[in-house]
């Protein structure tokens, strides 16, 4: 009842809105099953006349699902804002019932062990269509309704072979999130007298728009990095089908055509094999074919590199699958004026449907050469490895538990074989030990894939990106790593393959303590057990130097820069629900918390030295809105609330000038030109500052509060460069993207006896750039806690005259105002939220900021 109530309002609400097509528009017209409700029955108007929200979006699919004996549906994933991600597995009646033995069959073509000798010729090909990881992308959503009645509903021999011999999974919203809120957008100003002035509010979307996930963050960058709960589902299962095809169906700017792939051929990464380009080529034939008939105009071997593997079109090259890019031009709402003419919603979405059936028929007729292709992917895997020197990477961090789980996890999730070490192992003056270090082999089939991961890139046959240009994960973690050349230290130092990744187990070493409770700063999860302890009222202290001490067990630790204190004297409960409190925030946040029953160290200062300063929780300000990087803001609102469990206030920069921010002792400032901060806001922020406030600025912010006198910042100038007095005018683009740094690492000196450098240990860390902007340290030697080094440059592409500009600028730096410090990042230390190396020094800033003594 509560369905039928349901579709009988949305039949009222979308009353008197005429249909701008018939279903022959976007299918072929043959006989459909009458016992399954087409979209537009199912809806109560067309598809195109209206976004589809992505809950009536699921509704339908599981209504396919339970009318079709040809459809399953599973959920595989909940997005951050708790929406069902979902697969529909389509194929015939008889391979359902088959269809563990066809998945294992199936996936068995990827062990080069057995593969050999399996005959592909009765094996149904695996085709995945993956639509709208971008939330304002909206023709690709739309078009999953469609496709998956055709293949439910639809009764023709085509169709029935296709079925008999395909497996077919239907993604119908990789971005549930922001397809909800764009479409509450555009169907909120939609007029049922269709305006198509690109000027109208319908086609502007306010800040942040819809393109990102809850977070803020853009998932087509997020295949490798595996960060949003529904990439990290969607990984999981693409490696449990690993399907022959994957179509990653997206929109681009309202003014071109169509795109499909093969990209530039110049801009591949050579880690793809040319069968994979070549059958991407072959496959493309049939989209050309199929927009031919209809007179659409479209495009390829352009500007879509595939160089990235975070990509959702990349990463499945390099996982022996085929993975087509989709680009249609977007409506951004229902019909808007273009230099091609008006076009309509139910257009673009018309050609996502003729793209999918045409790859679902490149996927029949090219069946057997894709089985083949993904058996010779991963034979040849093994076999390109006799010639490498390269036998296995090592890698672990003794004092970062939390650290190593997530780099653990992220290869696991990538169907990576991991393994315990058996011995201690030296080597490129790294100490390697069973519990705290693992191998991977390159020796397995995800060789290539293991290679983008551990390897740095500094040669490229092109020097234009559609994106960044590396991701060398141990560099992105700031990991100790070192390589294995040998094959008789990987044999002798081989121990168990990893079968689970769990998270460390938290715990009191020692037990209750009457005394005081000490925890090292070094683990990823340590900030988090801090504000646990500080939002739970315990006075906390941090050691600004380092000591050895005992705890009650009688092991020694040794305590460095950073130790976290819990003094129970100190606090107003008593022992016992201290000690409960402390246990919970050990248990949450994975990390050890040591019991001790003395002031008295061992080596170095004792628990009542005034260097031991105390601590006050973080009470935070963010600034977002219009101007400000909503991708900035997105990184630190996630490694907050997610990781550390930490809230933020984020407040539109449109009421600065108004706002009483007496209440936080720390504000946040993300790249923005902050043009609207008038007099009485920067005096507000003065006095704030004056008081005793800490101002952390990443990027952009630091100009303004440069050019405003918060900061005296000296910015490098560019190198001058020598032009040619001509070139070939179709250079011009390739020529000007050239010329900068595309998302590359770089090495800097960290001062670890610094609040912003407490727990690490190591004074070399990678660093990720993105951009040309570079300035001076600061006179004040004590002010300059990160600096470049000579001969920075460590992976990925910089033009050959800016691989030196990074060198010996600062990368933080400290100024002063009355009692309050600002912290200025000049690069991103959160970027995409897989940058786990330099977050820590981040969140120093956020708990220590306030005791810098500049």
């Amino acid at each position: 009842m509560k369905k039928v109530f349901f579709l009988i309002l949305l039949i009222i609400h979308f009353a008197g809105s005429d249909a701008q097509v018939n279903l022959s528009y976007y299918l072929p017209e043959i006989q459909y099953d009458e016992d399954i409700a087409s979209p537009e029955s199912f809806f109560g108007y067309q598809i195109g006349e209206w976004h589809i929200p992505h809950s009536l979006m699921i509704h339908y699919m599981t209504y396919i699902a339970e009318k079709s004996e040809r459809v399953i549906i599973h959920e595989y994933a909940r997005s951050y804002e708790s929406r069902p991600l979902v697969h529909l597995i389509i194929t015939s009646e008889k391979n359902h019932k088959n269809l563990e033995t066809i998945q294992k069959n199936h996936l068995a073509l990827t062990d080069p062990q057995v593969s050999a000798n399996m005959d592909v010729t009765q094996m149904p090909a695996v085709v995945m269509l993956g639509y709208g990881i971008h939330g304002n992308e909206q023709s690709a959503h739309n078009a999953a309704p469609l496709v998956a009645y055709y293949l439910a509903a639809g009764q023709s021999k085509e169709i029935e072979e296709m079925l008999d011999n395909l497996i077919i999974i239907i993604d119908p919203s990789l971005n549930p999130d922001g397809q909800d809120r764009f479409a509450s957008w555009v169907n909120r100003f939609k007029s049922h007298t269709l305006n198509s002035d690109p000027a109208n509010i319908e086609f502007n979307e306010p800040w942040p728009n819809s393109r990102t996930n809850h977070y803020w963050f853009d998932l087509n960058r997020d295949w490798l990095a595996v960060q949003d709960p529904g990439s990290y589902g969607r990984v999981r299962e693409f490696h449990k089908w690993k399907p022959n095809l994957f179509n990653d169906h997206h929109e681009m700017g309202t003014n071109s055509t169509f795109f499909f792939q093969p990209g530039p051929p110049e801009r591949v990464n050579p880690l793809i094999v040319k069968e994979t380009e070549e059958l991407a080529s072959k496959i493309a034939n049939y989209h050309s074919r199929a927009f031919d008939e209809i007179g659409q105009l479209y495009f390829s071997s352009e500007i879509f590199d595939d160089f990235n593997f975070g990509m959702g079109y990349t990463y499945p090259d390099l996982n022996g699958s085929i993975g087509i890019l989709f680009e249609q031009a977007s409506t951004r709402g229902h019909r808007v004026e273009t230099v091609h003419g008006i076009m309509d919603f139910a257009q673009t979405i018309r050609n996502q449907v003729i793209v999918s059936l045409s790859t679902i028929k490149a996927g029949l007729d090219m069946r057997e050469d894709l089985h083949n292709h993904l058996r010779k992917f991963y034979s040849t895997a093994l076999q390109s490895i006799d010639t490498e020197n390269t036998k296995a990477w090592i890698f672990g961090d003794r004092y970062d538990r939390g650290k190593n789980y997530h780099f653990l996890d992220i290869l696991h999730t990538h169907n990576i074989e991991v393994f315990e070490l058996s011995q201690t192992v030296n080597l490129e003056g790294n100490s390697f030990s069973n519990g705290n270090a693992w191998i991977v082999p390159l020796q397995q089939p995800q060789s290539r894939l293991i290679r983008t991961l551990f390897e740095k890139v500094v040669e490229f046959n092109d020097s234009t990106f559609y994106d960044i240009s590396t991701w060398t994960k141990p560099l992105t973690f700031n990991m100790p790593y070192s390589t294995i050349n040998s094959e008789s230290l990987l044999n002798s130092s081989l121990g168990k393959k990893v079968e689970k990744v769990l998270h460390p187990a938290g715990e009191v070493r020692g037990g209750s303590s009457t005394y005081a409770y000490l925890f090292q700063w070094d683990d990823y999860y340590a900030p988090k057990a801090l504000y646990f302890l500080q939002n739970k009222g315990l006075r906390t202290k941090v050691a600004t130097l380092p000591l050895t001490m005992n705890n009650t067990l009688g092991e020694q630790i040794e305590f460095n820069y950073g130790t976290i204190l819990i003094h129970a004297e100190s606090q107003e409960c008593d022992a016992d629900e201290l000690y409960e409190q402390i246990d919970q925030a050990a248990k949450e946040s994975g990390i050890v918390i040591h019991a001790v029953q003395s002031a008295k160290s061992a080596e170095g200062i004792t628990l009542g030295s005034n260097n031991f300063v105390p601590l006050k929780k973080p009470e935070i300000l963010m600034f977002i809105g219009p101007g400000t990087s909503f991708r900035e803001a997105g990184e630190i609102w996630h490694l907050l609330d997610q990781r550390y469990k930490i809230p933020v206030t984020k407040v539109d920069i449109s009421s600065i000038n108004n706002l009483d921010i007496s209440r936080y002792n720390t504000i946040i400032m993300v790249s923005a030109s902050y043009d609207n901060i008038n007099d009485t806001g920067k005096e507000s922020l003065n006095s704030w500052l004056r008081k005793g406030g800490t101002l952390i600025a990443t990027g952009g912010a630091n100009r303004w509060l440069n050019n405003n006198e918060f900061i005296d910042i000296e910015y490098n100038a560019l190198p001058a460069r020598n032009e040619p007095e001509f070139l070939p005018y179709r250079m011009r683009e390739q020529y000007r993207r050239a010329r900068g740094i595309s998302g590359s690492i770089f090495q800097a000196k960290l001062d670890i006896t610094h609040p912003v450098g407490f727990g690490y240990r190591n004074e070399l860390i990678p660093v990720f750039v993105l951009g040309t902007t570079t300035v001076k340290p600061s006179g004040n030697p004590f002010s300059n806690p990160l600096i470049y080094t000579d001969n920075s440059y460590m992976s990925g592409y910089a033009w050959e005259p800016y691989k030196r500009i990074v060198d010996n600028t600062a990368g933080i730096l400290i100024s002063s105002k009355g009692n309050g410090n600002i912290v200025s990042f000049i690069n991103n230390p959160n970027f995409r939220g897989f940058w786990f190396g330099t977050n820590k020094l981040f969140a120093n800033s956020l708990f220590f900021g306030r005791i810098i003594n500049n």
